[in-house]
C-alpha cells in the first residue's frame, strides 16, 4: 500500500471521528446511530495504520492489492451504511403511519 494511501485513509478515518463528535456534541445525531459511524472510522483509520496487518487478510481472502482490499471494505461499510439507513427509515415510516392513525381517530371521536 503506498503512503499516499496509508496517511489519506488515516486522515479521512481521524476526520470521520471528529464530525462524529461535533455533530454528537451538537445534539444532530444521537449516540445510538453515531456507534456504526465510529466502528467505520476506526476500520478506516486502522487499515490506514497498520497496512501489514491488513496485508495478511489481503492475501487470505485472496485480492490481488492491498488497495483493492480497502476500497472493498469502503464499499462494504457503505452498504452497511445503507442497511442501517433503510431499517431506521423504515422504523419512521411505521411510527408516522401509527400517529396518523391515532390523530384520525381523535379527530372522528372529537367530532361526535
Amino acid at each position: 500500500m503506498s503512503n499516499y494511501l496509508r496517511i489519506t485513509l488515516v486522515i479521512v478515518g481521524l476526520l470521520l471521528s471528529i464530525a462524529n463528535l461535533i455533530l454528537i456534541s451538537k445534539k444532530k445525531m444521537p449516540i445510538k446511530y453515531s456507534l456504526f459511524w465510529f466502528f467505520a472510522a476506526l476500520t478506516i483509520f486502522l487499515v490506514g495504520a497498520f497496512p501489514n496487518f491488513i496485508g495478511i487478510f489481503t492475501k487470505l481472502i485472496g485480492f490481488e492489492t492491498t488497495a483493492s482490499l480497502v476500497i472493498g471494505i469502503i464499499v462494504g461499510i457503505l452498504l452497511l451504511i445503507t442497511l442501517l439507513l433503510t431499517v431506521i427509515i423504515a422504523e419512521q415510516k411505521r411510527k408516522i403511519t401509527l400517529l396518523i392513525q391515532e390523530v384520525s381517530l381523535l379527530k372522528s371521536t372529537n367530532k361526535k
